[in-house]
């Protein structure tokens, strides 16, 4: 009798001991599940080994019935079937839509060894990532072989991954097309939120994804294709209408205008363009005027993040500009006034064809589209817009135009 009792004392400390377990790892769990991402920690590798509690016990009282049909567990048979036989101490692991293979198939063991291990929750690897690619041999090609990495799928998998189960595909932690990405990327939130011109891709179905890789590329940003440019023309070779007004087909443009500016050759259109989006027009990163005619202020201009302001700002120069009839500057002339013209009211920043300097075939006033009729010389030119009579320039012999 007394050894009788003995024995169920023994088993209710061994359950006591096994709960507080239990609950101590829950606890941990919820507390990696509100971690940020200052409390990374890839290396699951254990300062000591780590037991299984039912295994510890079983080991004091040489006595393996807990999980086993066998004391001494010669057979190795379960007394259930996982993953019933873990749930007899852990919450069930496959409660939410989507439910990640091993745990779905109950193969715990997968991942976990159920007796001891030198890393950290029982795991057959010392990182999240090693054991991840272990059964995701794609992706442990992909993270060897990929020159930018997301950095948090450079970490661990789980920092966006719940490796048991989830209510999103892919077991993703909330929604992959853009929700996740926001958890990290707080400033694009806090941006997209508060901008009044948003990119209409992030209304496409893909939203980030239609421009990012979420595991990484080739090229920096994570972006799918090699240049922004490339990227942008993807979606951009056809007309479209955002904000209203209608947007050309750019692909098409660029092709029939070979002469293209900086940033185009470059492939680079986010040095103009703020891609997610921005208070400015056409998503500018610096403002432009929206109108045919605005009061010149440098401030007011992108342009001159690359080109010098002088080119506007002095009224006589030999340098700052060739747009000039002797000393005369004529772009202070065009542009430095209350009523300037803007810049894009003569140039193209995109590509062009037919004139030199960018300068566009035809110009838009209101409802008019007219050409500007510009014949270059070698030491300046003319135009005849519809603005004005034919006038010339030339910077070592100056004309004298009619008013």
């Amino acid at each position: 009798m007394v050894k009788h009792m003995k024995k169920i004392i023994l088993t209710a400390a061994a359950v006591g001991g096994l709960m507080l377990a239990v609950i101590a790892t829950a606890g941990t769990d919820k507390a990696n599940q509100s971690s940020t991402s200052a409390d990374f920690e890839p290396n699951m590798k254990s300062a000591a080994k780590v037991v299984h509690p039912p295994y510890q016990m079983a080991k004091d009282d040489k006595d393996c019935s807990f999980c086993h049909t066998e004391k001494d567990a010669k057979s190795g048979a379960l007394k259930m079937d996982m993953p019933d036989l873990c749930y007899q101490c852990h919450e069930a692991k496959d409660t939410k839509k989507f439910i990640h293979g091993p745990v779905g198939a109950g193969a715990c063991t997968a991942c976990h060894n159920p007796h001891e291990s030198e890393n950290m929750k029982l795991l057959r690897f010392p990182s999240i990532n090693q054991l991840c690619t272990s059964c995701h041999a794609d992706k442990g090609h992909f993270l060897k072989n990929t020159k930018h990495i997301h950095p948090p799928v450079q970490d661990q998998c789980t920092n966006c991954h719940d490796p048991h189960t989830e209510d999103y595909k892919f077991q993703l932690k909330a929604d992959g097309k853009m929700d996740l990405c926001l958890m990290c990327h707080v400033e694009k939130k806090e941006h997209l939120a508060s901008v009044t011109h948003k990119h209409g891709a992030l209304e496409r179905p893909r939203k980030c994804l239609e421009c990012h890789n979420p595991h990484g590329t080739d090229t920096p940003r994570m972006l799918i294709k090699d240049t922004s440019k490339d990227l942008c023309l993807s979606c951009h070779n056809d007309k479209m209408e955002q904000d209203g007004s209608k947007l050309i087909n750019m692909d098409k443009h660029l092709k029939e205008h070979p002469d293209h500016h900086g940033p185009i050759l470059w492939g680079d259109c986010a040095a103009c363009h703020n891609p997610h989006g921005s208070d400015n027009l056409r998503m500018l990163k610096k403002p432009f005027p929206e109108s045919f005619y605005a009061k010149f202020d440098e401030k007011s201009y992108i342009c001159f993040e690359c080109h010098e302001p002088a080119k506007i700002q002095d009224a006589a120069t030999t340098t700052a500009t060739n747009f000039r009839n002797g000393t005369k500057n004529m772009h202070f002339v065009h542009v430095n006034k209350d009523k300037g013209r803007t810049c894009r009211a003569c140039h193209d920043f995109h590509g062009t064809k037919e004139y030199p300097h960018h300068l566009r075939l035809k110009t838009s006033f209101g409802a008019i589209n007219f050409p500007i009729r510009y014949i270059e010389t070698p030491t300046g030119g003319s135009c005849a817009p519809a603005c004005h009579a034919r006038r010339h320039y030339d910077r070592e012999t100056p004309k004298e135009n009619l008013k």
